[in-house]
């Protein structure tokens, strides 16, 4: 039987896809050999910021004197509750994905590969031949593994392995700072964990605006957690940590997250004896006709609303031969306060006299004093009276980054942002603010 489409991999890249050509009556095959919702649901962004609301929750409780609230004890946590509810969160997905999927679908419970008979495009699952008219691969990614600090999964383990921790390190190290190294520095920090965090790089989150950078450091320590920058784990002697820098420590756990790599499935090429390395490019495409990457799968930007978007813009291209859009993709932290950021960095700016800057502290917002969150900081980078990049340290820093990034897509002048009406009090209101009377 042919398909109209085949989808190797169901995470956010993969059932944004599927989701668009059952809208389009399309049929279907799609294969997935774990859970589906891919690293974001079962891995990733869900269960991490389940766990990091409990831990700010903590960490408001801890300040509850300072708001005129007395606790009869002082605030404490239960790691195995925490855990218990991240599982029954990520169950209630789990539970209505498969069953809604089978029913509208042909769904294959397997790993997938691709074979080329005859310069004919096939997929292999568990001894099994489909053919689709065409083809999307989205199989995400996995972590990134270093030479010297490989994975034991005991002693040195991938962010994988932080939901399997059934007791909670006195100490960790933590490799990159990066999203993942910086949410889980939060997390452990806030559980009375010592917390060392190690970036290779000149600075803290190296991918993100410089002012960012350093409102970081400054949030890092405030929740005592040590950092090391420039610097990198030289040898480990049993559970003592030995950086380039001489500086030593000994830890329980090392948890290294410097990035993720590709998934691909094998591409297998009758009469080769090797697998083929596919290539992707800039719009989606392969080497192969109508077989389309995307997601973590292609490296673009490891993001699940990323990966959704790419789905878009491929069915898109599939269904309505459209052009493949690009598009700023915003990022977003979950520290405590939240970091977030779209389109240019000012450390990217070639030459700063055709550009303004303008930054505000999130104390000049009155209802970050009401709302005891008064630490960050909003920046934005204005180019021909059109705002092309913003940066957030905030609460809601997800909520507001959202509103720069409608304004930097639908390329709204400076001078219509200042009459739009925001609510007050409301950390809304630093959108108008920061054009008004950031310096």
């Amino acid at each position: 039987m042919m398909y109209d489409l085949a989808i190797i991999g169901l995470g956010p890249a993969g059932l944004e896809a599927c989701d668009i050509a059952l809208k389009n009556n399309l049929n279907v095959i799609a294969f997935e050999e774990n859970e589906l919702g891919g690293t974001c649901l079962n891995q990733g962004c869900i269960p991490t910021k389940a766990i990091l609301h409990c831990t700010n929750l903590l960490n408001e409780l801890k300040q509850a004197d300072k708001l005129g609230i007395q606790l009869f004890s002082s605030p404490n946590f239960n790691w195995h509750k925490i855990l218990e509810r991240k599982i029954d969160i990520v169950s209630k997905f789990n539970k209505v994905l498969e069953p809604s999927l089978k029913r509208k679908i042909t769904l294959v419970k397997s790993r997938a590969e691709i074979c080329v008979i005859d310069n004919e495009i096939q997929i292999c699952a568990d001894d099994n031949y489909y053919q689709a008219k065409n083809i999307i691969i989205a199989t995400g990614s996995k972590p990134f593994e270093v030479k010297g600090l490989e994975f034991d999964h005991d002693f040195i383990i991938s962010s994988d392995d932080l939901y399997k921790l059934t007791t909670l390190p006195k100490s960790i190290a933590i490799v990159g700072s990066g999203a993942i190294g910086l949410e889980w520095a939060m997390i452990f920090s806030s559980l009375n964990v010592e917390v060392k965090l190690i970036e290779k790089a000149q600075s803290i989150a190296p991918a993100l605006d410089i002012d960012i950078q350093k409102r970081i450091e400054r949030i890092l320590k405030a929740n005592n957690i040590d950092f090391y920058k420039n610097d990198y784990i030289k040898e480990i002697k049993n559970n003592t940590i030995i950086l380039n820098s001489e500086t030593s420590f000994d830890v329980d756990l090392v948890l290294c997250c410097v990035g993720r790599e590709p998934i691909l499935p094998n591409i297998l090429i009758s009469g080769c004896q090797e697998n083929y390395m596919l290539k992707t490019y800039s719009d989606y495409s392969t080497d192969f006709d109508n077989l389309f990457v995307i997601g973590d799968a292609n490296k673009e930007m490891m993001l699940a609303h990323a990966a959704s978007f790419q789905a878009r813009s491929v069915m898109n291209k599939i269904l309505f031969n459209k052009p493949i859009v690009k598009k700023q993709i915003p990022s977003v932290v979950y520290m405590f306060p939240e970091i977030a950021s779209v389109g240019l960095k000012e450390q990217d700016i070639e030459n700063k006299d055709e550009y303004i800057i303008k930054k505000l502290l999130v104390t000049s917002i009155a209802k970050s004093w009401c709302d005891n969150a008064s630490d960050g900081l909003v920046k934005v980078i204005i180019k021909n009276n059109l705002i092309i990049g913003a940066h957030v340290v905030s609460k809601d820093a997800d909520l507001l980054i959202s509103i720069f990034n409608i304004l930097i897509d639908k390329k709204v002048p400076i001078d219509e942002i200042e009459d739009i009406i925001f609510p007050h009090p409301s950390f809304a209101e630093v959108v108008c603010e920061v054009l008004k009377n950031g310096k």
